[in-house]
C-alpha cells in the first residue's frame, strides 16, 4: 500500500554524512537535529570525517560551524588543504563555514587550573549557543569533545554534563558530528548520550595498515550491521562494501 502524503511528511529528515558508502549503512544518513559521535583511537580518521561532513555540506550551500576545543583552527585548516585540497578558509570567506577555537577567551579558560570544570562547561555552552544563534549553521563539527571533560571524576556528573552540552545542539536544530578519542576512557559516557555512534578502527594485517568502520548504534533507524573497509585517499574518506578481514 502506498504511503499517504501525511505518512511521508512524518518521516524524520536525513542529512548526508558526505562519506561515500556510509549513508547506505545508515539507510539514508544522519537524522536532522541529532548528535552523532565518531569514536576511535588517534589516527583513525575522526578529524577527516568531521571536516568532510562540513566541507562537502558547505559545497552544497549548507552552512557549517567548526568547534575545536584544544588547538587553533588554522592547524586543521592547513592540514585539510594540503591533504585533500579542501579550502575551509575559502568557505569561511564565502560565509559557509565559521570557526570557534581555543583562541576564544571562553575556551582559553580550560588552560587555567583555577577554573572549575563545571564552570568551563557552562562557559562553553553559552559560547556555543551564542555562536549558533549568530551564525545559524545547519551542520556543526566538534573536534574533540573529551578536552572539556578530562577533569570530571564522577561518572554521574560526567554523564549529566555531556547530556547538557548535547542538548544545546539538539535544541538549536543543528545536525552535529562530535569526535571523541579512547585514550582517556571518556568515550563510553559520550557514546551513551549520542543519537548515533560511528566507530573507526585501525589495525595491521601483515605489512598493511587497514582501517575499518561500523555503526555501533543509531536511534530510530535500521543500520547495516557490518564492519567495512574505510578508505582514505587524496579525495577524502569513503566506505567500501567489503570486510577488512577478508
Amino acid at each position: 500500500m502506498a504511503e499517504t502524503p501525511q505518512e511521508e511528511t512524518s518521516q524524520p529528515e536525513r542529512v548526508s554524512t558526505e562519506i561515500p558508502g556510509l549513508d547506505d549503512m545508515l539507510h539514508g544518513g544522519f537524522f536532522t537535529e541529532t548528535v552523532n559521535v565518531v569514536s576511535g583511537n588517534s589516527g583513525t580518521g575522526k578529524t577527516i570525517f568531521g571536516s568532510q561532513f562540513l566541507y562537502e555540506g558547505a559545497k552544497k550551500g549548507e552552512k557549517g560551524m567548526l568547534i575545536i576545543t584544544s588547538e587553533e583552527s588554522k592547524s586543521l585548516v592547513r592540514e585539510m588543504k594540503t591533504s585533500f585540497g579542501w579550502d575551509l578558509k575559502e568557505m569561511e570567506q564565502q560565509g559557509y563555514i565559521s570557526f570557534v577555537d581555543i583562541t576564544d577567551p571562553s575556551l582559553r579558560l580550560q588552560k587555567s587550573v583555577e577554573i572549575a570544570p563545571s564552570e568551563l562547561i557552562k562557559s562553553f555552552k553559552k559560547l556555543v549557543e551564542s555562536k549558533i544563534e549568530k551564525e545559524k549553521p545547519e551542520r556543526v563539527f566538534v573536534d574533540s569533545i573529551e578536552a572539556l571533560f578530562l577533569a570530571i571524576e564522577s561518572n554521574y556528573k560526567l554523564r549529566t554534563m555531556v547530556d547538557d552540552v548535547f542538548s544545546v545542539f539538539r535544541s538549536h536544530g543543528v545536525t552535529s558530528v562530535v569526535t571523541v578519542g579512547t585514550l582517556f576512557e571518556l568515550n563510553d559516557v559520550v557514546e551513551y548520550g549520542a543519537d548515533s555512534v560511528i566507530k573507526l578502527e585501525r589495525f595491521k594485517t601483515g605489512n598493511t595498515l587497514q582501517r575499518s568502520i561500523y555503526v555501533m548504534k543509531m536511534r530510530g533507524s535500521k543500520t547495516i550491521n557490518e564492519i567495512r573497509v574505510l578508505n582514505i585517499s587524496d579525495n577524502g574518506m569513503g566506505v567500501l562494501a567489503q570486510s577488512p578481514y577478508l
